[in-house]
């Protein structure tokens, strides 16, 4: 892929990222407006990364933030897209490393390794990430 598709490519990504990551705060976010138990622009980095390669990992970045800095500080957009862009990267690389790549529904192994993979481990970096950071921006508590 050339530099110039690469450049269109992530900035499309990350206008797509960025929308649906607002809609699912606008959605989802209950207790917070810069937290969501559901998360769907995961599972639409995951599958991007895994269809298209790591080269999107910007428009994952600068989806995450275009969209947190509308409920957060940039300091703390800054780091939830990383937690964000982290998490999607984790998920890929547990998922081609573990689970033979795209090809992860094939058989129930390789199905349950995506589950692991995606769904419990790489979530961990971006829901640490992410508390940590609004809790020291003062956006959440600390205490229960």
């Amino acid at each position: 892929m050339r530099n110039e598709s690469i450049l269109v490519s992530n900035g499309i990504f990350a206008a797509v990222y960025m929308a649906v990551a607002f809609s699912s705060l606008r959605l989802f976010a209950t207790l917070n407006a810069s937290a969501s138990p559901v998360w769907p622009p995961t599972g639409l980095a995951i599958a991007a990364l895994l269809i298209w390669g790591p080269r999107l990992w910007p428009g994952i970045y600068i989806g995450a933030f275009a969209a947190n800095s509308l409920t957060s500080g940039p300091i703390t957009s800054i780091a939830i897209a990383a937690g964000n862009t982290l998490e999607a990267f984790m998920a890929f690389w547990l998922v081609v490393r573990f689970a033979h790549g795209v090809h992860a529904f094939n058989g129930a192994r390789s199905l349950g390794v995506f589950v692991l993979a995606a769904g419990l481990a790489a979530p961990l970096v971006s829901a640490t990430v992410g508390t940590t950071s609004l809790a020291a921006d003062g956006l959440v508590q600390w205490s229960l």
